[in-house]
């Protein structure tokens, strides 16, 4: 499971490609896209409010079917608000396909990476089927952390989830970077508007 940095480098990224499409600030639109790229991981609170961190984790919160939910949820909240928070020209089913890919890249950097907690993977088909799923071959490294509340947080904090986190800045990061420049490219041959 990558840690918060990779979730909220993929969430850039892909905020990039759609700059303003949930908000009209740029930091605003951003921070919503790392909230949502990070959001599978809230899952930990009731554990940790149990005494118990891992217990909830990797359940149906990390699968497609809740990506899905949380995305027509979000998108319907944003239709809701009304045009002061949306951008006039958005619409109700682009805004939820984006959450929806936003909060999914959380699930594929997490079936890429090493994991050593039981259930091995994610239920990623859930409701539909409850089987859990982790690629053959990872390229993240696992994240070590306390399986007690007591200590958990303090637990992250080592040498080898140091460099878990310098695998993830430089592998999503990178593709975040290439989603940027593509993004840019693509203004730029883009025609200007008449006027």
């Amino acid at each position: 499971m990558p840690l918060p940095v990779g979730h909220a480098l993929a969430g850039i990224g892909l905020q990039r490609v759609w700059r303003g499409l949930f908000f009209r600030k740029g930091w605003h639109d951003a921070l919503f896209c790392v909230l949502l790229a990070n959001l599978p991981d809230a899952d930990f609170l009731p554990g940790l409010l149990l005494g118990r961190p891992n217990l909830y984790h990797h359940g149906v919160f990390h699968s497609l079917g809740a990506a899905l939910a949380v995305a027509l949820l979000a998108a319907g909240l944003f239709r809701l608000a009304g045009r002061r928070a949306v951008p006039a020209r958005r619409r109700l089913w682009p805004m939820a396909a984006a959450a929806f890919l936003i909060l999914s890249s959380h699930l594929l950097l997490d079936c890429f990476a090493v994991d050593h907690v039981p259930p091995f993977g994610l239920p990623l088909l859930w409701p539909v089927s409850g089987r859990y799923f982790i690629a053959s071959r990872p390229i993240f490294l696992d994240v070590t952390r306390s399986a007690d509340a007591g200590d958990f947080f303090i637990s992250i904090l080592s040498r080898h989830n140091l460099a878990a986190a310098l695998r993830e800045a430089a592998l999503v990061g990178g593709a975040a970077f290439c989603l940027a420049l593509w993004r840019a490219w693509r203004d730029r041959r883009r025609p200007p508007p008449p006027g």
